[in-house]
């Protein structure tokens, strides 16, 4: 039972809500529906969200991630007649805990929604001696004791409140499902508004439609008989990001190690587009095609054409259901969630009533949803946002898949030929999966784009692609002979003989340098002329040391210590903190550990900390600046890392400095910890991403022991290009001139009072810009762990005389695209 009368207590009398919540969670305890640890979790929630629902119920529950303290789901009333201050002039007098490991309380809480409209039932309740009128009112089989005439104040007017949108990507596809799956546990209307556009929660595609990036805030509005437990669930998905706390964009570590290849000349008929998952490939091209058969456009048998569409709508999930599951045994349950989402569109209620209304007026089923289908992804592609467009394509996927259910599939296309290059104009998540491995060896794609599910499914299975290559793609007839240049974008339509030749041996000379970066991983990395660089790895994680070890690194460079502040109520404590800086110390066995404090807020928010709104949040309240507005936070983690520093070789690396003045401050309170605890000194650094901090290198090479160049954000603020733009993006170029001379002017200043100074952004993996940054002189490299071996062996093949010489050039040069051609540039990533 999740209610039961062991679970209800009558005449308490706590005193305050904190006492209240304890009370309430104890009998959960003392029934075996969840462990001491979760009223704890349930106190936490309660300072992110205001849980009194109106008429003297509050309904206090723990946080998702704690989920596994609860043993089974359970509900409990304390009943509190004299009442108890919930939050400001709110009393609460029925404290109604809930501890749900799925959705099995639902309709116990729909019947407290009741409860809610029936004021004088909620009265009575919270003063009866009886606790068989509590159990009868909250059985949601029973009928509502008491009840009169009046209705829910919700049903009348409706509840409205704000909400704001994942920091990560928005309102997108994964985000949305999930709203709708929520919504469409409640009776009641929900609808969310974003910029004078509505849509109803239960419409994926509708949601999709609102255009809400990321933490645009949006209102969310309830009416009906449970709109109040509506509101509940849903504002608390929204404050725990609906599932998209992990849709952080790709950063250096999750970047795929690099397979140099030479890039392949281009010849007559090149075909370029964008690069969408790396690797070279030699094969024909074989047109793609996936129709359904044709059909009728009409019929008259509206009855008959509607259930046949309902009957193919529940083949498709099921047979979405059955590639879902393959998927996550082939590539894993991360990318096989894409096809969960597909689902959704089975369910949309305003796709499938466009579609029995074309019924209605004499359409055939697959007529009316083929036009209901692209209608709405005509609609999506025309936002004009680049993720919204990919969600396009995966809404004509399920469609297909529809129609090929109501009327089956078309001609067959030919057999697919030993190493075939796939052609289409664009190709569907489905189709990608469903390519086989062992006979397609690369794919292109007319339209598409480098962040649609397709470009990751096929990163995912290792099959080189190119993507938004034009109409000059679709011109080429079946069985022309290819190569595709996935590292580059390009397509060589009927390739000569040397042309073969080259990419075959880029493809031997990838395995084969590979195979050999990984078995020389342990050596140092000394350039041919005698410099040695320094090679270490980007790490988050403890767990991580041990890896980045054994891949070569000779230490960390960076050390992200944000993940442990993230998605989480509270800030983690000093010893939490201190644990996992010295398991990390530890881990790499006295090599350098450098530990960048909080890099947090502005798009990074913390859950914890009140931060202001910005119109501009890459120019706010981030990094250290964070760090010095929240000095106590910044303390605890900064005797963390004190204490741990006697574990091994750690130093502090200050984010986001933009002069003299912050540095100086922190460097004071980093003075006072150690001295308070009597640690060793510790070298404190500074990250180098905003322009003014290079320009004042000199200066701050005074204070600062040494110098990491972020050339991440150092690109973006230099040439004020949001890097994760999706029209503008390619002008984030690091090897731009104006950012060269920033990173020259750094190292000059640095060397000149005896700093060292390290490049930890993507730059650093970046095969034709290390030998740039070895010749303007950075002394270490931090890269994702799977790249340490092949940059370390890149650099062994390298002259530093040679370097110097192509930087100077570089500097010299007028666009990134001019560095990018440099003759002697093209003859150092070549050779790696």
């Amino acid at each position: 039972m999740i209610l039961s009368r062991e679970r209800i207590r009558l005449g308490a009398s706590p005193a305050d809500k904190d006492a209240a919540i304890r009370q309430a969670a104890q009998l959960l305890v003392d029934t075996g529906a969840i462990e001491p640890g979760y009223a704890e979790s349930m106190l936490r929630r309660e300072g992110e969200a205001d849980t009194f629902l109106g008429n003297g119920i509050a309904i206090p529950h723990g946080q998702r991630g704690d989920r596994g303290m609860i043993a089974q789901t359970g509900i409990a009333v304390l009943q509190v007649p004299s009442g108890v201050r919930w939050n400001g002039d709110d009393v609460a007098h029925l404290v109604v805990a809930i501890a749900a490991q799925g959705d099995e309380h639902i309709a116990v809480l729909r019947r407290l929604t009741e409860v809610l409209g029936e004021e004088q039932l909620a009265r009575h309740l919270a003063t009866t001696t009886d606790v068989a009128e509590i159990l009868r009112a909250l059985d949601p089989e029973a009928p509502l004791p008491q009840a009169g005439t009046a209705t829910a104040a919700v049903a009348e007017g409706g509840l409205t409140a704000e909400v704001q949108a994942p920091a990560a990507a928005g309102l997108h596809a994964r985000p949305a499902r999930a709203v709708t799956q929520i919504a469409k546990s409640f009776r009641s209307a929900i609808s969310l508004s974003f910029e004078g556009r509505q849509a109803d929660a239960r419409s994926m595609i509708a949601l999709l439609q609102l255009g809400a990036g990321p933490g645009a805030r949006l209102t969310l509005a309830a009416s009906g008989p449970d709109a109040a437990a509506a509101m509940v669930a849903l504002r608390a998905a929204f404050a725990e990001g609906l599932g998209d706390n992990d849709a952080t964009p790709a950063g250096p570590m999750d970047a795929p190690p690099p397979m140099p290849s030479r890039h392949l000349p281009a010849g007559p008929g090149t075909i370029s587009g964008l690069p969408a998952s790396p690797g070279v490939a030699v094969g024909v091209l074989h047109r793609f095609r996936s129709e359904a058969a044709g059909f009728a456009e009409t019929a008259t048998d509206a009855p008959a054409e509607t259930a046949a569409l309902d009957a193919a709508l529940a083949a498709t999930r099921s047979e979405l259901q059955d590639v879902a599951r393959e998927m996550t045994s082939r590539i894993g349950a991360k990318h096989a969630e894409i096809f969960a989402a597909h689902a959704e569109f089975l369910d949309d209620p305003e796709l499938v009533a466009e579609a029995h209304a074309a019924i209605a007026r004499g359409a055939s089923a697959p007529a009316a949803w083929r036009d209901a289908a692209e209608a709405r992804a005509a609609a999506l592609a025309g936002l004009g946002d680049e993720l919204l467009a990919a969600r396009a394509i995966d809404l004509k996927d399920v469609a297909r898949r529809v129609l090929r259910q109501l009327v089956g599939p078309g001609q067959e296309a030919a057999a697919l030929p030993d190493r075939a290059v796939v052609m289409a104009e664009d190709l569907t998540p489905s189709e990608t999966a469903n390519l086989d491995p062992a006979k397609v060896v690369g794919m292109v794609t007319a339209a598409g784009g480098p962040t649609a599910h397709t470009a990751i499914l096929a990163r995912a299975m290792g099959i080189p692609a190119v993507v938004a290559a034009g109409p000059a793609v679709l011109a080429l007839p079946d069985g022309t002979p290819v190569v595709l240049d996935g590292d580059h974008g390009q397509l060589h339509p009927n390739p000569d003989n040397m042309a073969l030749s080259a990419a075959e041996a880029a493809m031997a000379r990838g395995k084969d340098r590979a195979a050999a970066a990984r078995q020389a991983a342990f050596r140092p990395a000394v350039t041919r002329d005698g410099h040695r660089i320094e090679v270490a790895a980007n790490v988050r994680r403890p767990e991580e040391a041990l890896d980045a070890v054994a891949a070569g690194a000779e230490g960390s460079g960076l050390v992200r210590s944000e993940f442990l502040f993230h998605d989480r109520a509270d800030p983690p404590s000093e010893e939490e903190q201190f644990d996992l800086y010295r398991r990390l110390a530890e881990g790499f066995g006295g090599l350098p550990v450098v530990l960048r404090t909080l890099d947090a807020g502005g798009d990074k928010p913390l859950r914890f900390v009140s931060h202001p709104a910005e119109a501009n949040p890459f120019l706010g309240l981030r990094g250290l600046r964070l760090s010095l507005a929240e000095p106590e936070l910044f303390r605890t983690q900064v005797r963390a890392a004190l204490r741990a520093g006697r574990h091994g070789d750690i130093k502090l690396m200050l984010p986001m400095v933009d002069g003299l003045d912050d540095l100086r401050a922190a460097r004071v309170l980093i003075e006072q910890e150690r001295a308070a605890l009597d640690a060793p000194s510790i070298e404190v650094g500074i990250m180098v991403e905003v322009p003014s901090a290079a320009v004042m290198a000199d200066q701050l090479a005074e204070e600062a022991d040494f110098f990491s160049i972020g050339t991440n954000d150092l690109t973006q603020y230099t040439l004020a290009v949001d890097r994760q733009h999706p029209t503008m993006g390619a002008r984030s170029d690091a090897l731009d001139p104006a950012v060269l001379r920033l990173i020259d002017m750094t190292v000059r200043a640095a060397h000149a009072r005896g700093r060292w100074v390290g490049v930890c952004g993507n730059m650093a993996a970046d095969a034709m810009a290390a030998p740039i940054l070895l010749g303007l002189g950075v002394d270490e490299l931090s890269v994702s762990i799977p790249n340490v071996a092949a940059l370390k062996a890149q650099i062994r093949g390298l002259s530093m005389a040679r370097a110097a010489t192509v930087a100077r050039q570089a500097l010299s040069c007028g666009t990134a695209a001019e560095v990018r051609m440099l003759p002697g540039l093209r003859e150092l990533a070549d050779a790696a």
